[in-house]
Formats: structure tokens, sequence, C-alpha cells
């Protein structure tokens, strides 16, 4: 009987998980990932976020609202700092693995055939902090209602398909009688693997 509660017990119910994904700390962690993402830092808020798809669709609420919203405020704040401290902005463009001048270029020529349609990236590609830096390069008239509704749009159809993969990723690994734990060493390799190839492939 003992052993039996013990297995019981060991048990994560999809309500379980969506409870600790509504946690505030959680919510924060991702709202303040998406704004520093937005700004300065190399890594998305999907590699957490595809975590909790793997682990059950149920998690994906709040936490990806936070993400989305972090990175629309992330990038009013970039428009901000780009107007007081625009050699900053420079810089931290400057060491980020995966843009270099090639990346910036890119976002230029991107922007230059249609605003909508450069933010609106899905998959893998360049960061939201480089297409709002070259966005106000190109019309340093755009205020703050446009560079965030654009963020919307990118933040959107770059967060939604990577969660939606994942969750079916889960789903299909629990068809196949594999848990969510079980998934996760591979999960952990293979955002290393995009990373070391995509930044490989996007470097100078």
């Amino acid at each position: 009987m003992a052993s039996g509660r013990s297995r019981r017990e060991l048990v994560v119910t999809d309500g379980q998980i969506a409870a600790w994904s509504a946690e505030p700390a959680v919510i924060a962690l991702l709202l303040l990932w998406g704004i520093g993402e937005a700004i300065a830092l190399p890594i998305v808020p999907d590699v957490l976020l595809g975590l909790m798809a793997l682990a059950s669709p149920a998690a994906l609420g709040a936490p990806l609202a936070a993400a989305i919203i972090g990175g629309v405020l992330g990038a009013i704040a970039l428009r901000a700092l780009l107007r007081v401290r625009p050699s900053l902005v420079r810089r931290i463009l400057d060491v980020q693995p995966g843009i270099g001048t090639q990346g910036m270029a890119e976002a230029r020529r991107r922007i230059e055939a249609g605003a909508i349609q450069a933010f609106a990236q899905i998959g893998p590609g360049l960061p939201l902090k480089a297409y709002v830096a070259t966005l106000l390069q190109v019309d340093p008239a755009s205020g703050h209602a446009r560079v965030a509704t654009l963020a919307l749009v990118n933040r959107i159809s770059r967060l939604l398909p990577v969660v939606a993969a994942f969750a079916l990723v889960g789903l299909a690994g629990r068809a196949a009688g594999l848990s969510p734990a079980a998934l996760v060493p591979a999960y952990a390799v293979g955002w290393t693997a995009f990373y070391l190839v995509f930044w490989w492939i996007r470097r100078g």
C-alpha cells in the first residue's frame, strides 16, 4: 500500500502543472525575460515556454501572455533607449550572436520591403531587437504605438508556432507512453544544438 501511495504521489497532473505555471514568480520571470530579450538578452523565452508546452498545453495561458507582453514592453523600452543612448544600443547589437552586419543589413532589406511582413517572422530568424533598431533607422518618426504594434505582431508570429509545435510533441510523446520528463534531455540537447548551429551560420 505504501508503494502504491508513493507511485500516485509521483504523478503530476495537467492541473498541477498549470497551477505551477501560473505562479507569480513564473509569470514575472517570463515577463522580465521577454523585456530583456527584446533589449539585450540573446536567448529567447521560447526555451522555457517550449518546456511548459512539452509538459502540458494547459500550462501555456498566462506564461505565454507574459512573454508576449514583455516583448512589447521591451521593444518600447529599446525605442526609448535609442533616443537617449544610441551608441549603447549599437554596442548591445554588436555583441549579439547571430546578428552582425549581415543580420542588420537583412533586417533593413526586409523592413524597406514592408515593416509588417518583416516583423511577422515565423520560425528562427533575426531577434526582435534587430528589427526595432533598424525600423528607427529607416523611419525615425516611428512612435511608441507603431513599435508596440509591430512588436506584438512579431511576438505572436514568433512564439505561437513554437509552443504549438512543442505541445504537439508532448502530446505525441504521451500517446507513445513517454512522460514529459523523458523528453527533457532531448529538449535540452535540441535547443543547445539549435543555438550553436544558428549562431555559427549567422556569425559575422
